[in-house]
Parts: structure tokens; C-alpha cells; sequence
């Protein structure tokens, strides 16, 4: 039997990107490791087919970032992003679907990447946006080093242009004072709607957003609609009358996610499907309907939407292995006489990512399902944990779900040592997958011999409003008790020992691992992996401070307090943890920022509580570099072995 090791773990090579070829044969694809050696990540484009007669291959060199790919609508040739030209810097390129050398469609000289891109309808244009270049005062700042940064001054905004294939020119659509943040065709391809923020900053994504159209003949952009919220996957219905995109149910921070409608002449958007049991992402135009992606309790679904009903309509098979797998990436396309092909990235328990593509009748589901691709056969031969769907009732009577993963080849007479693993988010969720990365260590630790307990706590995604929004202004209140409670299930049913507890985390993960080592003594070992402890300084110093305002309740100039933040921060209950800690954090996470991982550090060695920090340089709030993710995967068992096999 293999031995798993971190090598293994963080050079798993993922599929994504799907695109199936607009005759239904082809699967174009982004196949690339989740981390990177150097200081730019590396993945290649590659092809298979759709029904599995051919075997995969590569169709660019790689050795730089090559993604993205979109098939051109007679099927003749592939655009795809690539930073080959500027490490970093990603421009359109186009290539032929038989192969040959990629041209470059945008100026390799650029300075500024293409973010998204689009074909038209007729393929004889390209609509994609991009900031605009450096002019000479620009670039004189630059070279002379006078680039003071004034707030608001010279925001560099996404504008939304075209590209003609046929003269090569490029015309800019839409500019001004706002930036363009999703697009999609009309149909016909006679005008492109869009939407904008009022500023590129990331917290823009989740204030106002407008949509507009713009006419290709020439015209004044038209206001369709102000959404009071951040709008996201726009695209429109076959006919051209409606407009779709996924927003957030209650239109503010820590909502559930649906579908919403309105009409393109105008109007206000009504909430279409999802949002109350569900949860609905990634929309897809097809001929008739919308592709959407459903996660619903541990399940994720692959749907077609009726935009005029709000129906959803499986495209899988309803077996056993679909229900228990994860899907990471899909696409469809509609053939000439209505049937439909997808394809998408699956995993399950005890499979990496592979992707699976079938055939489903017109308003019918996919009989069937066939393995196209075969990345992990590497990654076979190992005794991977047991894992099975984990219920329990919270103290309130919320019936709750999760995920439960038994150590290889051990017996379930005695209870084990186990090991809470909180979700991100808070709007995340633990589902049916491999559960194997370098900030998902549930397999790593499960072949170590603990038992894992990874329970969906209240404010996470699959179960609808009330439940996303339980966690808002709440962090620490009815969503530890169901963490607690999920772990008194365990202990109950003869599985966890109580006596040899672990918790630990990524982002809000890290969050409920601090959390509760200041609520609780019941844990020997907890890991804090770039994890929150002053909700306070995350609204003055975060990439997003609207979300974790809502998240905390309040501001640190609310007035002189007491405040709600404060009741709901580690740091405030730093003299009451007992528990060993191990810190893990980004050096430039800008999400949560270094500086809640050195407070809490400082925290507890003030009280001499026993605490190891360990900050990744250059790393943001996902760690990326290859090393880095190896020392992560490496200190992690090591702790816990540490504080429980002692």
C-alpha cells in the first residue's frame, strides 16, 4: 500500500475551465497543480472528447499560466488567457482547434492583463475587459518613484471593450467613472449588457451594482436596473427580453445565493429560483434555458433553470455516486436536435478530480455519466479514510448535517482521537469529495489515524436564508453551539475521544478555532489557520470591512462601546485559553490581515499560554507557494500529534 505524502497532496493536478466544443465532441480545459514553485503559477490547456474514445492530451506547452479557454462558435479555434509574454500579465491569444502557434489578439507589450473575455454570437468579435494602460505621466511616476497613492485618484477601472477579428482593432465601450465587472451577448450579438461597481475595490462587489446595456451600432448605454446588492454570472434569456444573474437573497452581507430576473427593456429584478432551501451559482445561457450549479444540504447538483418558471431540471443521472461527489466546474451545450451534453470536474470520497461528461434527452437527465480523463491514476492504491454524511439536531432543534471521516482500517470498538475541522467562509460548506488540499486536511490527518468531524455549522451555503444568515452579527453564538453539539453527537455515538480533542481551520475556520479555545477547555490542540481574533480591526483593516461589519455587528467608531465586535473577538477572552495553539497565517493576506494573527499570538504569550506562530512570506489568505503549502501540510500533523498521542 502507498504511503501518502504532502508531494502528492499539493501536486495534484486539477481540471478546470470547462468548455465543451459547440459540436458536443470536445472538452477544452485548464489542467494545473493548485499551487506553484516559482512566483507565478503554471497550468496548460488541454483536450479530450466527450464521449472517451480518445485519450487527453495536452494542447499548449505550458510552463506558464495558460486558462480559460472558449471554443469560437463554428468550433475552428480557441481563445484562450496566458501570461507567457509578461509573467503575471495575462493577454488574449487565439489558436487554432487543429493546433499550430497561438497568435496574440491583445499587444504582448501590454502592460495591463486581460480579466475576462467573451466571443459574439457570430464569432466575428470579442468583447473582453481590461484596465487601461499606463500613459507617459504614468509611467514617468513610476520610473522616478513619485507614486504617492491618494485615495479615490486614478482608480484603475475596468473598461469593456471589442475586439474585431477581421481588422484586428480594438474600440472601448464603456468607460467613465465606474468599473465593469461581468458582461454577457445578447443573443442575436447586436449589444452586450454589463455590470458595474462604483469602484474596482473588492468591497464594491457587494454594494450597488448597475446594469446596463450598450447597442454595438452606436448609442447611449441604457440603465436596465440599480440592484442594491453585487450581481454576479449575468447573462441573458433565449428570447432577449430577460436579464439573469445570481445575487444574494436578502440583498446584504451573509445571504444565501439565488437566481433573480428582470426585464432587459427595465424593471426590477425579482428573485427567479433558489435562495430558501438552496443555494444557486454559476449561470450558463443555453438555447432555452440556464445552466446553474445547486448546492442543496451535502449535495451539488448540475440543473437547467426555465427562466420563465423558475423550474429546475436535474442533468445527472440520480445514482448513489453522483449524489455523493463534488463538482468543482462545469459547462453544457444544446446540439442541433436538443439534447444536451455536459461535462464537469468530480470528485468523491475517495477520487481526485477527474472530468465526467453524458448526454441528457431533452427535459430529462443524463442516463449515465462516462470518465473522460484520467489525471489521478497516480493517486491510486492508497487506504484513504472512511467517510460517510455525519446528522445531529443543534440544542435548538436545527437539524443539521456534515461530514464524518473514519481513519483506514480501524476498528469502531474504541473511541478515537478526532479532530474538529471548521469550514471557511462563513457562507462555505463541508460536502461529498475528496477531502485532501493544503488548507483541507481532513484525509491528511484521517491517515494518520484521527477521526474527522467536519460539521456545517449555521451562516453556511445549502441550506437557504435562514440558515446562511443565522451567523450575521452572531459569529460565535448559535454557530459554535452547533459545532459543539456535532462534537457531543460524536463523543455520544462512541466515536470521538473525549479525552484526545482537536480543532482547527482556515479563514473563518481559523475564526472558531481561536473562538473556541476561549470558550472552552474540552480541546487539547488547536490549529488557527489565518483565522480572525478582533473583528474590530477586520472593519478597519480588511479587503472587505462591509462584510465583516456585518459579520461582527460593529465599528470601532461606534463610540467609545462597549461593543458587539468585542464581544464576539478571540482576543478579548485571550486570558481564558488553556489550550495549546498553533498560528498559520499569510504574510500579505489582505483578506484577514496578518496583523489578527500577531495580536492573538502576543495574547497568549502574555498569558503564557503555549502558542506557535508561523507567518508564510509573500503568501495572500490562500497559501500558494509550493514549499510553503508542504511546511503547512508538514507542521499541521505535527501539532496534533504533539498535543494528542503525548
Amino acid at each position: 500500500m502507498s504511503e501518502l505524502t504532502p508531494e502528492l497532496i499539493v501536486d495534484l493536478q486539477i481540471p478546470q475551465d470547462i468548455q465543451i466544443s459547440p459540436d458536443g465532441k470536445r472538452i477544452a480545459y485548464t489542467l494545473g497543480a493548485l499551487c506553484k514553485r516559482d512566483e507565478h503559477a503554471e497550468s496548460a490547456i488541454w483536450l479530450a472528447t466527450t464521449d472517451g474514445a480518445e485519450a487527453p492530451r495536452q494542447f499548449t506547452a505550458g510552463g506558464v499560466q495558460d486558462k480559460s479557454p472558449q471554443w469560437a462558435p463554428d468550433g475552428n479555434a480557441l481563445t484562450f488567457l496566458s501570461d507567457r509574454a509578461e509573467r503575471g500579465t495575462a493577454q488574449l491569444y487565439l489558436i487554432s482547434a487543429n493546433g499550430g502557434e497561438a497568435q496574440a489578439l491583445t499587444p504582448r507589450e501590454n502592460k495591463r492583463g486581460v480579466e475576462r473575455f467573451a466571443w459574439s454570437p457570430g464569432g466575428g468579435q470579442i468583447a473582453f475587459t481590461s484596465v487601461d494602460e499606463p500613459d507617459e505621466e504614468d509611467e514617468r511616476r513610476e520610473k522616478e518613484r513619485d507614486d504617492a497613492q491618494v485615495y479615490g485618484e486614478k482608480w484603475p477601472y475596468a473598461r469593456l471593450r471589442l475586439l474585431s477579428l477581421a481588422s484586428r482593432e480594438v474600440s472601448t465601450l464603456v468607460a467613465g467613472e465606474r468599473h465593469v465587472a461581468n458582461f454577457a451577448w445578447h443573443p442575436q450579438g447586436r449589444e452586450l449588457a454589463y455590470t458595474t461597481w462604483k469602484t474596482p475595490e473588492l468591497n464594491s462587489s457587494m454594494q450597488e451594482t448597475a446594469i446596463e446595456r450598450i447597442p454595438l451600432a452606436g448609442g447611449e448605454p441604457q440603465v436596465v436596473c440599480h440592484f442594491a446588492y453585487g450581481a454576479s454570472n449575468l447573462t441573458w434569456s433565449a428570447d432577449g427580453e430577460t436579464l439573469l444573474f445570481t445575487s444574494a437573497t436578502a440583498q446584504q452581507d451573509q445571504s444565501s445565493t439565488a437566481v433573480y430576473a428582470v426585464p432587459a427593456s427595465g424593471g426590477e429584478p425579482k428573485r427567479l429560483a433558489g435562495g430558501e432551501t438552496n443555494c444557486i451559482f454559476e449561470l450558463q445561457h443555453l438555447r432555452e434555458d440556464v445552466l446553474v450549479i445547486v448546492a442543496e444540504g451535502l449535495e451539488t447538483k448540475l440543473c437547467s433553470l426555465q427562466p420563465q418558471s423558475g423550474e429546475l431540471i436535474s442533468l445527472l443521472p440520480d445514482s448513489k455516486a453522483v449524489r455523493e461527489s463534488d463538482i468543482s466546474s462545469a459547462h453544457a451545450c444544446v446540439l442541433a436536435d436538443g439534447r444536451t451534453v455536459v461535462a464537469l470536474t468530480r470528485s468523491s470520497a475517495q477520487e481526485a478530480f477527474e472530468i465526467w461528461s453524458g448526454v441528457a434527452e431533452v427535459g430529462k437527465a443524463a442516463q449515465e455519466l462516462r470518465q473522460v480523463t484520467h489525471h489521478q491514476e497516480h493517486f491510486t492504491g492508497f487506504a484513504l479514510g472512511e467517510q460517510e454524511a455525519f446528522y445531529w439536531t443543534a440544542p435548538d432543534g436545527w437539524k443539521m448535517d456534515g461530514i464524518l471521516i473514519r481513519p483506514p482500517e480501524t476498528s469502531t470498538d474504541q473511541p478515537l482521537p478526532t479532530i474538529v475541522l471548521v469550514h471557511g467562509g462563513p457562507y462555505g460548506r463541508w460536502d461529498h469529495g475528496l477531502h485532501l488540499s493544503w488548507g483541507n486536511w481532513a484525509q491528511w490527518l484521517a491517515t494518520a489515524g484521527y477521526a474527522i468531524l467536519m460539521p456545517n455549522p449555521r451562516g453556511g451555503l445549502g441550506h437557504g436564508e435562514e440558515f446562511a444568515a443565522a451567523a450575521r452579527g452572531d459569529v460565535g453564538g448559535a454557530d459554535f453551539q452547533d459545532v459543539m453539539s456535532a462534537l457531543d453527537a460524536a463523543i455520544e455515538r462512541g466515536i470521538a475521544d473525549p479525552e484526545r480533542l482537536g480543532i482547527g481551520g482556515w479563514s473563518q475556520g481559523g475564526f472558531m478555532s481561536a473562538w473556541a479555545v476561549t470558550q472552552t477547555t474540552r480541546f487539547k490542540a488547536a490549529i488557527m489557520g489565518a483565522g480572525v481574533s478582533d473583528w474590530g480591526m477586520m472593519v478597519v483593516t480588511s479587503d472587505l470591512p462591509a462584510f465583516e461589519q456585518a459579520l461582527g455587528e460593529t465599528s470601532p467608531w461606534d463610540g467609545v462601546g462597549p461593543h458587539r465586535h468585542a464581544q464576539l473577538s478571540p482576543i478579548s477572552f485571550a486570558q481564558r485559553v488553556q489550550t495549546p495553539v498553533l498560528i498559520l497565517h499569510g504574510e500579505r493576506d489582505a483578506r484577514v490581515p496578518l496583523s489578527q494573527a500577531i495580536g492573538f499570538q502576543r495574547a497568549l504569550r502574555h498569558y503564557q499560554t503555549p502558542v506557535e506562530m508561523v507567518v508564510y512570506p509573500r503568501e495572500p489568505h490562500g497559501i500558494r507557494e509550493r514549499a510553503h503549502q508542504l511546511d503547512l501540510l508538514r507542521r499541521v500533523r505535527a501539532w496534533y500529534d504533539r498535543w494528542l498521542r503525548a
